[in-house]
């Protein structure tokens, strides 16, 4: 009678604490299974990371993309100042800026002024080399093909020598299919590592179901109820995704810091570590809540299939 009311009485700590006592026991496979989590999680939060920088170095790039109109020598600035005009009344253009072959020439001289070889070299031109030009700012980057298409089929075409955006374009387009590439990748990786560990933490459980079975047995007969039986092995399976969740983030802070700077020489605005600081809360919150939803789920499979009471 005394054990009986002792278990009706069993407490929610005693719970958790005969979960962490079972965690502790099982110390090899706890440590097998931990792993496997922790690694699932580290693709995971690495996969995250990946998202945000290249959608970053996306926009980054949108930033610095525009239309650049090149000019013949020989076209008048009027010509170059009506195709302006006719750029500025687009609904889809946000600025035109022009640039004289005399202020083109004046800003590669300031570009350059510590090399005194090209100074020299410019020096001893009869004639300018350079073209007038106009850059073309869109309101948004998926208008500059109409831009471009506009600017083919003006009427003072002919002046017109060069224009710049296929180039640009491609730059952005390859970074694009890169990203959306590596991330299916990550997202099977991910998910892949997570079947891996979802079963190994199962098979732990079945493991443990087993060898507590004498055990179950007598605290069935002396009235346990099945949550007092069931919710061991939940906290078991829910701290191997809390302690896999550490590892995970005591990896990933050290790894982000190693790679901001240099991943940051591809956006200069971009300093990945920072961001990631600041919203340390919401990801420690994503990956200690992805672990636990791990261990749980598998410790509750586990049950379902092996525990029969």
């Amino acid at each position: 009678m005394e054990k009986q009311k002792d278990y009706k009485n069993y407490s929610l700590g005693r719970i958790i604490k005969t979960g962490w006592v079972s965690f502790r026991r099982n110390s090899f496979l706890s440590f097998g299974a931990t792993g496997v989590m922790a690694l699932a999680l580290l693709v995971f939060s690495s996969l995250i990371v990946f998202n945000f920088f290249t959608n970053r170095l996306i926009s980054f790039l949108d930033e610095k993309v525009d239309v650049s109109v090149y000019f013949q020598g020989e076209a008048k600035e009027d010509q170059i100042l009506k195709i302006k005009s006719d750029l500025e009344s687009l609904s889809s253009v946000e600025r035109v800026v022009y640039v004289s072959r005399e202020q083109a020439l004046e800003d590669f001289k300031v570009r350059h002024k510590d090399d005194q070889l090209i100074q020299d070299s410019l020096a001893e031109l009869e004639s300018n080399p350079l073209q007038a030009s106009l850059n073309v700012k869109a309101i948004d980057t998926g208008q500059y093909a109409s831009i471009t298409n506009f600017l083919e089929q003006n009427s003072l075409k002919t002046v017109i020598d060069k224009i710049s955006f296929y180039e640009n374009e491609g730059a952005i387009e390859r970074v694009r299919g890169f990203s959306r590439g590596l991330y299916g990748w990550g997202l099977l990786a991910t998910i892949a590592l997570g079947l891996v560990a979802v079963l190994v933490t199962f098979n732990t459980i079945r493991l443990t179901i087993y060898n507590k079975k004498e055990e179950i047995e007598i605290m069935k007969l002396v009235g346990a109820s099945n949550w007092h039986i069931r919710g061991p092995f939940l906290v078991e399976g829910g701290l191997y995704g809390l302690f896999a969740a550490v590892l995970a983030l005591a990896i990933f802070y050290p790894g982000i810091y190693f790679v901001s700077d240099k991943l940051g020489a591809l956006a200069s605005s971009l300093n990945l570590f920072s961001y990631f600081v600041g919203y340390s809360l919401q990801m420690i919150l994503v990956i200690v809540g992805s672990g636990l939803a791990l261990g749980v789920f598998s410790s509750f499979s586990a049950i379902r299939r092996h525990l029969k009471i």
